[in-house]
């Protein structure tokens, strides 16, 4: 696969800045953030104190190493601006939005991602390359690509995107595989909504799950219903028509040997190669990859 680079003008950043950024994160999201530095990134989650998913971002140090960047959904940084702000308190932070400054570009195919400069890798999957946040994003030698190519290639891994496939306040993280995207880090301390998600994690009753599903027949919509059997098992979110793949949430209590159908329209889900959960009906791709 060739390397491939594409400006996603659907992120924004926010900049955090001031002595105590890192300590006041810390104490609000999934992540650890002690381990960002120059040449790694995070992938990290506020959630609400019931544990519902609210925010996701990328959180990395900007050029200067004392600030940090938060690559996030542009089309809500401002309400993570106003909830960030609400937790601040006497905190000695800065809270910016730059969106307006800074583009976010996404960067993969190929083994030399990371090696653009200014490029850190994506820290969710090793193929999903990597991401660079400057005021004018350069990928020297990569095929310049659209943010479509960049989507149809993420739901092929089966890799969630919170605009698309989470829904604030409802989306419980591990069901959108927080944890498999290397989102959550249940040894750093506290965070919000820590009690119920750990909760989840110990008793293991992650009942639905966010997974790739190959499409036969007409494409579905987003939102769509997903039935077998008569019963509604699951929700279609993310759309790939070019691939013929969409992203859905499904009741894997409720997956079995039957269709999963939207109409006259079949849905074959997948069980991804890093997903480490149980789908029973599905077909498995670390076996379709043993067999090729």
């Amino acid at each position: 696969m060739s390397l491939k680079a594409s400006i996603l003008p659907e992120r924004g950043v926010l900049r955090l800045g001031g002595p105590e950024a890192r300590e006041f994160l810390q104490n609000l999201i999934t992540n650890n953030v002690d381990l960002v530095d120059g040449s790694h990134a995070i992938y990290a989650g506020l959630l609400t104190p019931q544990g519902k998913f609210l925010f996701d971002f990328f959180i990395q140090t900007d050029k200067s190493g004392e600030a940090l960047l938060l690559d996030c959904d542009g089309a809500r940084a401002g309400d993570l601006v106003k909830r960030l702000t609400f937790y601040k308190l006497r905190a000695d932070v800065t809270i910016e939005n730059v969106s307006d400054k800074l583009k976010v570009m996404a960067i993969w195919g190929g083994d030399d991602a990371a090696k653009i400069k200014g490029a850190l890798p994506d820290p969710r999957l090793p193929v999903m390359g990597a991401r660079l946040i400057a005021e004018d994003p350069q990928a020297p030698g990569a095929e310049a690509a659209t943010p479509a190519d960049y989507h149809a290639h993420r739901i092929a891994l089966g890799v969630g995107d919170a605009a698309r496939d989470f829904e604030p306040d409802r989306t419980f993280p591990l069901e959108v595989n927080f944890e498999e995207m290397n989102g959550v880090d249940f040894q750093k301390g506290c965070f919000v909504g820590q009690e119920v998600t750990s909760r989840t994690k110990r008793r293991g009753n992650v009942r639905k799950r966010l997974v790739p599903c190959d499409v036969m027949g007409e494409m579905p919509k987003p939102h769509t219903p997903i039935t077998s059997v008569g019963r509604e098992v699951g929700m279609v979110f993310s759309v790939d028509k070019t691939g013929e793949r969409v992203m859905a949430l499904l009741r894997l209590d409720l997956l079995n040997d039957a269709p999963l159908e939207i109409g006259e329209t079949v849905l074959t889900p997948h069980k991804p190669h890093w997903a480490h959960f149980e789908m029973r009906g599905a077909d498995d791709e670390d076996d379709e990859e043993a067999e090729a």
